[in-house]
């Protein structure tokens, strides 16, 4: 049987040629069953990797209050944190353990995820173009944020008739963001194609990207400004070791940039937007040419080849034709969900999907990559991860028009077990949060209420050993060294279960 919740998921139905759908906590004919309009009959059905339905209208589930799915074979529990959104372009998990995010149309909030609840700290919605795809875009705290409360923004202003767009830095005084100093502006700026991630270097220079702002002629000239990855100190001055000197271009040849990440091996990669074909991951390298326009994604045969060899042209890791839209990009290590453990996760619009990429030992190849969460969620704009290893989304909706805005939502992925063969399913045994902080919680079926619980370290040292005398038992975790251990729960004349978790 569908849940009424899961019913109310499915939210809206567009009619399409294909459906990609990974198999989720409920069967999938079990989904289909609550579309009675649907007729799979003459539809070809495959198992393979993913299910792929052809020939039907498919539905997206937007709507998402608080459930359970599976990705790959990890059990992961979904919940909303806050919905109501405008287009959140960014979220950060900030050090004060709020959601900081930006909505498009000029507002930057805080948001509690465990109260819920949202505060906005900056209404600059009277100063901000909006149209279309410009507006309030990327945000970066100051790496000190503790002892320098710095908030970077980047968001177009003007008119129709003159749109620009500018980075700015804002200082938080524990109530509002006050004090706006601008550190770059008079960046042409368009409806669309405007870039706008913001990442913040160790060095702590600062790179922004922008976009071509529709004009084809910008990326390859270095003296101006779109079509580019920037590079300025904190305070707006230009860093002496630039490529180009007293110029704030650190790469060029670039259409619309959509995502930066600061990899723990020390490179740099980018998620870039293709016209109709060749959306883009790359490494960025100081002082490279990606090519745009005279090439889109690789070097190939005949006049993209001549000019790649004559321009030093940084090829592409990955390539996608067609297009899928890709947006922010975090490195995410997590053992006990396997699947996303070690690579980078790509935040995905068109194809409103999280793709996890796997690089060579080295970095500098793509060797697989893999895509969840297939039409689930909507537009996914960004993903950023909190300090126990949950994931946190931006959706932005079915369309890039925003067909339906304030209806917007950061949801929250958590890996709650990651279970040997001989364990029981899910609800029989739950363990959360996991990974675990100061404390979890752990609930059992009645017919395990007075159990054993054991915890051992991943030597087998029992650390150690208590009752369960209730269905849903919190347990103290404070003396716990950070690390993996095994629980096991024991009852006479029932199988031992076993749960692994991290602290």
């Amino acid at each position: 049987m569908v849940s009424s919740q899961t019913k109310n998921w499915i939210h809206s139905f567009q009619c399409f040629v294909v459906l990609e759908y990974r198999m989720p906590f409920v069967q999938l004919s079990q989904l289909l069953a609550a579309v009675p309009f649907i007729d799979i009959k003459n539809n070809t059905v495959m198992t393979m990797k993913k299910i792929v339905v052809a020939s039907f209208c498919f539905f997206s589930l937007q709507s998402f209050a608080q459930g359970m799915i599976t990705v790959g074979t990890t059990t992961v529990e979904v919940d909303t944190v806050y919905t109501g959104l405008d287009i959140p372009w960014e979220i950060i998990y900030g050090p004060d353990g709020f959601i900081w995010t930006t909505e498009r149309k000029g507002i930057i909030s805080r948001i509690d995820p465990v109260a819920k609840t949202k505060t906005v700290i900056l209404n600059i919605v009277s100063s901000v173009y909006q149209n279309s795809e410009s507006g309030l875009l990327g945000m970066a705290l100051h790496p000190d944020f503790g002892n320098t409360p710095e908030v970077f923004l980047a968001y177009t202003y003007g008119d129709f008739s003159n749109i620009q767009e500018k980075v700015v830095k804002y200082t938080y005084n524990g109530t509002n963001l006050v004090n706006e100093v601008i550190l770059i502006d008079n960046i042409v700026g368009n409806t669309t194609h405007n870039g706008s991630r913001i990442s913040i270097l160790p060095d702590n220079t600062l790179l922004f990207s922008t976009g071509d702002a529709q004009n084809q002629a910008y990326p390859q000239d270095v003296n101006v400004l779109n079509g580019k990855v920037l590079r300025i100190n904190l305070d707006g001055s230009i860093p002496l070791d630039n490529p180009f000197a007293g110029n704030p271009v650190y790469t060029f040849g670039h259409r619309n940039i959509q995502g930066i990440l600061q990899h723990p091996n020390g490179k740099i990669y980018v998620s870039e937007h293709g016209a109709t074909t060749d959306d883009e991951f790359q490494i960025l390298e100081i002082g490279r040419n990606y090519g745009w326009p005279n090439v889109e994604g690789f070097c190939d045969p005949g006049g993209e080849q001549t000019f790649c060899t004559a321009n030093n042209v940084k090829e592409p890791l990955v390539a996608w034709t067609p297009t899928i839209a890709p947006s922010d990009l975090v490195y995410y290590e997590n053992p006990l969900f396997p699947e996303f453990d070690g690579r980078i996760l790509m935040s995905v619009l068109k194809d409103k999907r999280i793709i996890a990429i796997q690089l060579n030992v080295d970095g500098t190849s793509v060797i697989d990559q893999d895509d969840y969460l297939i039409n689930l969620f909507g537009r996914l704009r960004d993903i950023c991860v909190g300090p126990n290893q949950e994931i946190y989304l931006a959706t932005n909706g079915a369309s890039w028009s925003n067909t339906n805005p304030n209806t917007h939502s950061i949801l929250v992925l958590r890996a709650i077990d990651f279970t040997g063969i001989n364990a029981l399913s899910a609800d029989e045994v739950r363990v959360y949060p996991n990974p675990i902080q100061e404390s979890f919680t752990l609930e059992l079926s009645p017919n395990y209420v007075g159990a054993t619980l054991d915890i051992r370290d991943l030597n087998g040292r029992l650390v150690s050993t208590s009752k369960v005398q209730q269905q849903k038992t919190w347990i103290d975790a404070a003396h716990l060294a950070k690390g993996v251990y095994t629980l096991s729960i024991s009852h006479d004349a029932l199988e031992t279960v076993t749960r692994r978790i991290v602290k």
